[in-house]
């Protein structure tokens, strides 16, 4: 009877917090301000040493690329993307701090620094520079803290291996080459299909710098496992982690029928309308027009992840075998649910009001009385509102693709674009007194 309650209390806990939820303040600006000044200084730094070790053309070849990267840094700080939130920063540099002070001989000292960043997908990255960015969406799609953490190993050795300085010296080498400079020589006189011609130079260096990026890849999963096993967590997640990576990218499309659209647009004002849902006929379209020039397979974002997983079984095979007993954190699990409900948000403060609806439609769909998600939904119409009645509804949702949408996605176009600017008004107000 007992356990029957708890549970009871559990679910009615969970289903208030996710009916009444209320979105994620991340505007901490004076945390901006700090950050934004210290990468300006960090710059300074790196290209006063850069004076000493290299010269002319290279030099401002390898400068250029650092000033991109930390533009591209400040940048996410300036569009408020950072998640300056302590329930967030506050645990991950946790985790950080247990993987360094386990590994003292190997990171040596070197400052990591952790930062969620508001994006969905199931990623991450190294800038270098000691520079560590997770996605929000790591939280939504990983099963518990130990994945986090190999997370975190891995692209603490991608900055310990230096390999985003590698490919920047790489990069300003190919750039200030003989061969380079002879090419663009060549390219300069040619008169006829220099456009195909400058193509097949160009698919070389992605091919090239995508394999180099594969070698890289399987680097820093070595030496990320050795990191992680020196920590409490049961090494088998390490590979696990992989295996979600894995099934990320096979992860089917959201659906949504018509049923789902007369559900939440039947409204007092403004009966639902069938001619909302028609779909431009593309029985004649052109598919040929459009063929692939470069293979997807070969600039893949995760590269071979079976072959990682592979890899791993391989070379520690004896270490697998070992299990820690390991326990998820509560945090963890707190911060799962959060990136579930902030994903939405996400997508809205990046201006991709359409697909933020989309997707918001859809866990309507689950939670058809859910507050929070009916609040997003008027967010983002009166933003498409705005932009229609601007003429820039183009930026904000894309055009129909069949080559490249699939059959919801392009029902759901086609109602967005078939509303007018009166109706799209009135579904907002409707949903902003919700």
């Amino acid at each position: 009877m007992k356990l029957t309650l708890l549970y009871l209390s559990i679910f009615i806990t969970s289903f208030c917090f996710s009916q009444n939820y209320i979105e994620l303040d991340t505007t901490d600006i004076n945390y901006r301000k700090q950050l934004s000044k210290k990468l300006d200084n960090h710059l300074k730094i790196i290209q006063k040493k850069n004076k000493k070790l290299y010269k002319g053309d290279f030099r401002q070849e390898v400068n250029s690329s650092y000033s991109n990267v930390f533009k591209n840094i400040s940048k996410i700080v300036k569009d408020k993307e950072i998640v300056f939130n302590k329930i967030f920063t506050n645990y991950i540099d946790s985790i950080t701090q247990t993987i360094v002070s386990n590994n003292k001989d190997i990171i040596k000292g070197k400052l990591i620094e952790p930062y969620v960043i508001r994006s969905n997908g199931l990623n991450a990255y190294s800038a270098g520079n000691s520079y560590v960015f997770l996605n929000m969406g790591i939280f939504k799609y990983l099963k518990n803290e130990a994945q986090l953490a190999a997370i975190l190993s891995h692209e603490i050795s991608h900055d310990i291996l230096e390999h985003s300085k590698k490919s920047i010296l790489a990069s300003a080498d190919l750039q200030t080459s003989k061969e380079k400079k002879k090419e663009s020589k060549y390219l300069s006189k040619k008169k006829y299909n220099k456009q195909s011609e400058a193509f097949s130079l160009l698919k070389g260096v992605i091919y090239k710098s995508k394999k180099k990026k594969r070698k890289h890849e399987i680097e820093a999963d070595s030496l990320g496992f050795l990191i992680y096993n020196n920590t409490k967590y049961n090494p088998k997640e390490f590979l696990n982690t992989l295996q979600v990576l894995y099934e990320y990218d096979s992860l089917p499309s959201i659906s949504l029928k018509k049923e789902n659209y007369k559900k939440f647009f039947d409204i007092p004002k403004q009966p639902f309308k069938d001619e909302w849902m028609t779909i431009e006929n593309f029985d004649s379209y052109n598919y040929n027009h459009y063929k692939e020039k470069i293979d997807k397979d070969s600039i893949k974002t995760h590269p071979e992840i079976l072959d990682r997983i592979d890899f791993i079984k391989k070379t520690f095979s004896n270490e697998l075998n070992i299990s820690k007993p390991f326990s998820n954190s509560i945090t963890f699990d707190k911060l799962k649910h959060i990136a579930y409900y902030e994903d939405i948000m996400n997508l809205f403060y990046a201006k991709e009001y359409g697909v933020s609806l989309y997707l918001t439609l859809y866990k309507l769909k689950k939670e058809p009385d859910n507050k929070y998600f009916k609040k997003i939904l008027a967010y983002n119409f009166l933003k498409l509102y705005k932009g229609k009645k601007e003429y820039k509804l183009n930026k904000y949702v894309d055009r129909l693709n069949p080559k490249e949408q699939d059959d919801s996605y392009m029902q759901f176009l086609s109602f967005i674009w078939n509303l007018n600017l009166s109706e799209m008004q009135n579904i907002f107000e409707f949903y902003q007194e919700k």
